[in-house]
């Protein structure tokens, strides 16, 4: 069964969508009358949205574009020029080991494939772009956590529900803050079968010359394939393909 989806926030897109060249500025009958809702609903959903700062107010009645929409759209641009130039690096990942590799990045909740490459032969797991996972089941994720800030780390292990999704699933807070601090201090992740059966990767950071890690990237497959010795194997490679794209950011 899919999963049903929110309305509101499907409306207060709509809402968005109303602005254009021609449309600057909108009230709320303005929105009752495009967007086929009832006044008191687009009132609401205006406000919400000013409050959320997605719109701003000039005057009492009247909604423009807010400038955080800016920002999304600077994220949205940075993160489209960050898989743009890992994207070389990870055909090369690709064609060199015969798995399949990609980049993530980090919002505190989840994590995103913003690219990914394949190889020929044929694995249980197709990373695409945009794809969002678990972050305390993959080696992506468990690397995210492993090099948050220690306030950000405690607010996503006290807000996220460590459902086991696999019988390998790390679900013990305790387990997963232990395996974190070995993460942080060995400078890379792994993960067998812990979001999906059968399915192995190894990730490391990819950082700034100031230190600031921008995106993970790895190195997946099944888990008949690259066993705990392949993955070692393959971390040399993997560092330094990180180091690599570090020298073109």
């Amino acid at each position: 069964m899919s999963t049903p989806l929110n309305n509101s926030i499907l409306k207060a897109v709509s809402i968005l969508d109303l602005f254009d060249d021609k449309r600057q500025e909108l009230t709320a009958r303005d929105v009752a009358e495009l967007g086929d809702m009832n006044g008191i609903t687009a009132h609401r959903l205006l406000r919400t949205l000013a409050e959320a700062g997605l719109l701003t107010s000039p005057r009492k009645g009247l909604y423009r574009l807010g400038s955080k929409l800016i920002d999304y759209g600077e994220r949205a641009k940075s993160f489209s020029r960050l898989a743009a130039q890992i994207q070389p690096f990870l055909n090369g990942l690709a064609a060199e080991t015969k798995e399949g590799a990609m980049a993530t990045t980090f919002d505190g909740s989840v994590i995103t494939c913003i690219a990914a490459a394949h190889s020929d032969q044929t694995f249980s797991f197709n990373a695409r772009v945009g794809t969002r996972m678990e972050a305390y089941a993959t080696a992506n994720g468990k690397l995210w956590l492993a090099m948050s800030e220690p306030t950000m780390l405690k607010s996503y292990l006290n807000a996220t529900d460590l459902t086991p999704l696999s019988a390998d699933t790390v679900s013990d807070p305790d387990v997963l803050s232990q395996e974190l601090e070995t993460i942080r201090r060995q400078g890379f992740a792994t993960n067998y079968g812990e979001r999906e059966t059968g399915l192995s990767a190894i990730a490391v950071p990819v950082k700034t010359a100031a230190g600031h890690m921008v995106a993970g990237i790895s190195i997946f497959g099944p888990s008949a394939r690259l066993t705990a010795d392949r993955l070692a194997s393959l971390l040399p490679l993997l560092q330094s393909t990180a180091d690599k794209i570090r020298q073109v950011l």
